[in-house]
């Protein structure tokens, strides 16, 4: 659907029906102009001629042809409602008089030349000249005055162009306080811009328009619940993440302290049991050795799964140290695959515990992502603090498929749910030097209960 501005529709509109109805008068006036001269020049060229044959009779003696001496005078009342011109010539063609009635120049927006080709040469009155007893004398030739006409033709269209000019100056004063009362409308435009960029907290202001004042009420109406449905969603998603994470410290707690006690106790007892198998029974000696290799593994793997449960450091130590921890690990892992860098700009210390382990496993997720889909050699985590916003970036060089959307995908659902349970933004774009870059911007006091949440804890 095509989007109108009704002001600037509004406008144009009156404009072009303005100068449509300028340029149909115009065309009137020119027509009423040509169909007048092709009937008034015909009807009055037999008066004219018999002006021009009495004062040719005054002037002249009986039976002589001799035209000159006469000045056309007669013709000076028709001249003043009629604008033409006459000429005169004897009967060899010879030119004895001419004379023009009316305005002598043409105006400047409007040459005679133009109401020649308007009017056309057909608007002409041709006819013989006599005189008494029937003599043929001359011949009398009437053509319209094309200046004076212009002139008259002129005074017309400035008239149209007048009241044009007043047609628009009412355009425009109609425009002004349509554009006064619609105003607001961009006021309800940067609204709706903020709300879909994801600031809730906007509202509309009053307006005098009693439509866009209803807007106004229902607009607000509709972005207080929101505001209050999207931080109930956000505190119970806060919420669910400290269960989470809770209960990844009890299941961490455990292995360690349970089975990692046995783990330990195994190990110990294949020891002893492949000292006594060596001593006493050396065929039991590769049975307790390979005991005490599985355990061994098994102690391997139940660290790297408490790792994952909860990292190591990260309450004690802090964030930073906790990432450099983990871009140490995996370069270690990797045995020279995949380089991972870290860099941290900023003050990110003081954050809260939430948002300390949803950065951090922010970043774990991105680079398992990485390494295992894209095949990335070089990872590149970038921690940023700006004012009052904290921003991560996980750029990789694997590999990506033009147009994906990566909404698939148990990990980056998590890392979406995370962001979302934050107040933030997660951004997966394809880089222009190749693969995948990570964005997530969130505020730098995000994590931490709201008073509304402090209230209801302490009352439950």
């Amino acid at each position: 659907m095509k989007r109108v501005d009704l002001k600037r529709i509004l406008l144009l509109r009156i404009t072009l029906f303005a100068l449509v109805l300028l340029l149909c008068a115009i065309a009137v006036t020119l027509k009423q102009t040509r169909d007048r001269l092709h009937a008034d020049i015909p009807r009055t060229g037999g008066t004219m001629k018999q002006l021009i044959e009495t004062e040719i009779a005054r002037a002249t003696p009986p039976f002589v042809r001799d035209l000159h001496g006469i000045e056309l005078t007669g013709l000076e009342g028709i001249g003043r409602l009629v604008h033409f011109c006459a000429a005169v010539t004897d009967i060899y063609s010879r030119p004895v008089v001419q004379r023009c009635f009316g305005d002598a120049e043409a105006p400047r927006w409007l040459p005679a030349s133009l109401m020649r080709s308007v009017v056309g040469e057909e608007a002409r009155y041709i006819g013989p000249v006599g005189k008494y007893p029937g003599i043929k004398v001359g011949e009398l030739t009437v053509t319209p005055n094309f200046a004076s006409v212009a002139q008259s033709v002129w005074s017309d269209i400035r008239n149209l162009l007048i009241i044009t000019a007043g047609v628009l100056l009412l355009n425009v004063l109609v425009y002004l306080p349509v554009r006064r009362v619609l105003r607001p409308t961009d006021d309800i435009l940067r609204g709706l811009g903020r709300m879909e960029a994801g600031d809730l907290s906007v509202r509309l202001p009053s307006f005098e328009l009693i439509e866009l004042q209803r807007i106004s009420d229902v607009f607000n109406h509709l972005a207080e619940r929101l505001e209050n449905t999207m931080g109930e969603q956000r505190e119970l998603a806060r919420r669910l993440l400290e269960v989470r994470e809770e209960e990844r410290r009890r299941l961490a707690r455990e292995l360690h302290d349970e089975l990692g006690q046995c783990l330990t106790s195994i190990q110990a007892e294949a020891a002893y049991a492949r000292e006594l198998a060596h001593d006493q029974l050396p065929a039991l000696t590769p049975s307790a050795e390979a005991i005490s290799r599985i355990t061994a593994h098994m102690m391997e793997v139940l660290q790297l799964i408490l790792r994952e449960l909860r990292p190591v450091g990260l309450e004690a130590f802090g964030l930073v140290a906790s990432l450099e921890q983990l871009i140490d690990s995996r370069n270690r892992s990797s045995h020279g695959r995949c380089l991972h860098t870290l860099k941290i700009d900023g003050d990110v210390g003081g954050l809260a515990d939430n948002l300390n382990v949803s950065l951090y496993r922010i970043v774990q997720e991105s680079l398992t992502n990485a390494q295992k889909h894209a095949d990335a050699r070089h990872i590149a985590v970038t921690l940023r603090c700006d004012g009052n916003e904290l921003r991560l970036y996980v750029d990789d060089d694997g590999r990506s498929e033009p147009g994906s959307t990566f909404d698939g995908g148990l990990g980056v659902l998590g890392m979406r749910e995370r962001v979302q349970a934050l107040g933030g933004r997660l951004t997966l774009t394809l880089r222009d030097e190749g693969g995948l870059r990570v964005e997530v911007v969130v505020p730098a006091d995000a994590g931490r209960p709201s008073p509304a949440a402090n209230v209801q804890e302490m009352h439950a």
